[in-house]
């Protein structure tokens, strides 16, 4: 199979793999065909009767071979590459080079994944994988139903998310997609409390199963819906290189108010890939993969129920700007009534902090996890899902010529970053049908480097980071404790030195930003510079989802005293009357994209936000009858 290659070439250490890394599978491909075609087309120079025209001829073509594979090597060159090919079929080479980083450590990562739960790296032998699995079909109902009700049981520990992958080595069926499960051994204690691992016992007694994914999926996500749950979920995507998402995380970690966290899930990297796919290697249909979400995201909140504390919430990141083009419109729907957040950063930054990534990881795919941890083996790297774009930016006709300008690294960071705030931009733009409305936050608030717009320029991020605390904790219409806010503010600062450390030599010069602004400014609704994104938070103590402005100018520009939006009036983007195109809960004053804001607004017009000091959160009148 593909995984056992791989596992088998890499024997389970980087410094010992002899799998290509600089060369794509294509091209040793390409090469041995030539070499054939060469002999083919000359038999006989490649036999003869003679030995001095054998010798002569075999050497002749070991020099064209030499030669053709020299030229081969050298067009994989970025900067050769750019001398020689059209922008367009410049980018094309590149996002076949994006494509192959990207899932070959996808596959790496599920080969560490395997490792974790097969014993660790003393104990695991890939050879072992078949016949350790407990593989169902989908006529395995029973079995399946079994599983689930494992799976629910708050008694015992939820199975781990390892790997979904097809099975190409079954002639009968190998085309499915397989999800592969791994419950962690538990024991009691002598409280009788059930804790995970077994003492004095190898990890390896996970217990490992293998079910169909579509069909599984849609039994877990039933039984999940049939289930009563207190905690939260909310979702971070990402625009700025990783930085926002791991920001956001360690402040809340270290902040410890009862917010659970699960960073950059690998299995949403292999949803990612699988969404790119669709209509092209698989028949896994839009809706299924909604089902999929459903229930992987519930089943992964329902892994960490034990963190969760006096904020009920589940803080989840997605695994990079690379695949917030891909999950984030299925997520918002499927998931349209949690929080949301979508923090960002300015173009250059962003390049500016790939670079640092790169410079640190390298840009290989087998990247090594921090600790052998299972938070930290099951979570995808940064430096692949933040700079290798997964999905192809809406056609932009002058795009490819301006990323032409750019070599490889600062090029692949721009288009991943340009694709993020484009999806962004389009659910905005629809918000009044997919009810997308997070908590827009902006890294130059928090990072100390951006005013409000209005000429102030102090330090807001003190602020910045209160009005994000509060909207992740659902904690607005309650003060935070100080001791909270006193360990937040001082995670921030750490991660603010860090930052600085680590980007302080991988700086843009002014020229190379201007290739950069030349690349977003294809883009007409992005903007460019300093200049924020739609219906960001403004730090502030009264702050609110929606911005109290719209940009009605050109958008290089600063929003002027003259953009101010009319509350009353009507906002009619999609191009029907004022109320026709509107939710009934929205004709009705309330707002369900805003958690807890289920409060009547008797005044018509826009709906107001709940702020719990002022008016209920629920309306009383409801619960009369």
């Amino acid at each position: 199979s593909r995984f056992l290659s791989l596992a088998q070439c890499s024997s389970l250490s980087p410094s010992s793999a002899s799998y290509p890394n600089t060369l794509p599978p294509f091209i040793l491909t390409q090469h041995t065909h030539n070499m054939d075609s060469s002999c083919a087309a000359s038999p006989g120079t490649c036999l003869g009767d003679d030995p001095a025209t054998n010798s002569l001829a075999f050497y002749a073509t070991a020099a064209i071979s030499a030669m053709g594979l020299s030229t081969m090597v050298l067009m994989q060159l970025d900067g050769v590459s750019r001398r020689v090919l059209s922008p367009m079929r410049l980018l094309a080479k590149r996002r076949q080079e994006y494509k192959y980083t990207v899932e070959q450590s996808a596959e790496y990562n599920a080969l560490m994944m395997r490792q974790h739960v097969g014993g660790g790296k003393g104990i695991y032998d890939p050879k072992t994988e078949p016949s350790v699995w407990e593989t169902h079909t989908k006529h395995n109902v029973e079995e399946m139903n079994d599983i689930i009700a494992e799976i629910l049981d708050a008694e015992k520990p939820s199975p781990l998310i390892v790997a979904m992958e097809q099975d190409l080595g079954n002639d009968d069926d190998p085309n499915t997609y397989h999800l592969f499960l791994a419950f962690p051994p538990c024991h009691k204690n002598d409280k009788g409390v059930v804790e995970i691992g077994t003492p004095g016992l190898p990890s390896s007694l996970y217990r490992r199963v293998r079910v169909p994914l579509v069909d599984f999926c849609e039994r877990l996500a039933t039984a999940f819906e049939g289930q009563m749950t207190s905690n939260a979920l909310c979702f971070v995507a990402d625009a700025s290189c990783g930085l926002g998402s791991d920001t956001l995380l360690n402040v809340v970690k270290e902040c410890d108010h009862g917010v659970a966290t699960i960073s950059n899930p690998a299995w949403m990297t292999c949803l990612s890939i699988l969404l790119s796919k669709i209509d092209k290697t698989h028949t896994i249909t839009v809706p299924q993969f909604e089902r999929i979400i459903f229930s992987l995201c519930r089943l992964d909140a329902w892994r960490v129920r034990n963190s969760v504390g006096v904020s009920r919430t589940v803080l989840v990141s997605l695994p990079g700007q690379s695949c917030v083009p891909l999950l984030l419109p299925l997520i918002q729907k499927v998931f349209v009534h949690e929080r949301h957040v979508f923090v960002y950063d300015g173009a250059s930054y962003t390049v500016e902090m790939g670079l640092a990534l790169r410079k640190k990881h390298g840009t290989s795919y087998r990247q090594q996890a921090s600790s052998e941890t299972w938070d930290a083996v099951s979570s995808s790297p940064s430096v692949i899902t933040s700079t290798f774009p997964m999905t192809p930016l809406r056609h932009i006709r002058e795009l490819p010529e301006k990323l032409a300008n750019l070599d490889g690294e600062r090029a692949s960071i721009v288009e991943a970053w340009m694709a993020s705030v484009d999806m962004f931009l389009d659910m905005k733009a629809r918000e009044r049908k997919n009810f997308y409305t997070p908590f827009v936050c902006r890294m130059g608030f928090l990072m100390k480097r951006s005013g409000i717009g209005n000429g102030y320029g102090g330090d807001l991020s003190e602020v910045a980071l209160k009005n994000a605390l509060e909207y992740i904790t659902g904690s607005r219409s309650r003060a935070l404790p100080e001791k909270v806010m006193e360990r937040a503010v001082a995670c921030l600062t750490e991660r603010r030195t860090a930052y600085e450390d680590a980007v302080k030599e991988c700086r843009l010069e002014y020229d190379e930003k201007i290739l950069v602004e030349k690349c977003v400014f294809t883009h007409k609704s992005i903007l460019i510079g300093e200049k924020t994104l739609l219906d960001t938070v403004k730090p502030q103590e009264d702050w609110s989802l929606k911005a109290a402005k719209k940009l009605k100018s050109c958008l290089c520009c600063i929003p002027g005293e003259g953009d101010e939006e009319d509350e009353d009036g009507s906002d009619n983007e999609d191009g029907g009357n004022e109320d026709g195109d509107k939710p009934e809960s929205k004709k009705r004053g309330l707002d369900l994209s805003v958690p807890g804001a289920f409060a009547t607004n008797n005044g018509g017009g826009r709906a107001k936000y709940v702020d719990g000091k002022t008016q209920f959160a629920f309306d009383p009148t409801m619960f009369n009858k």
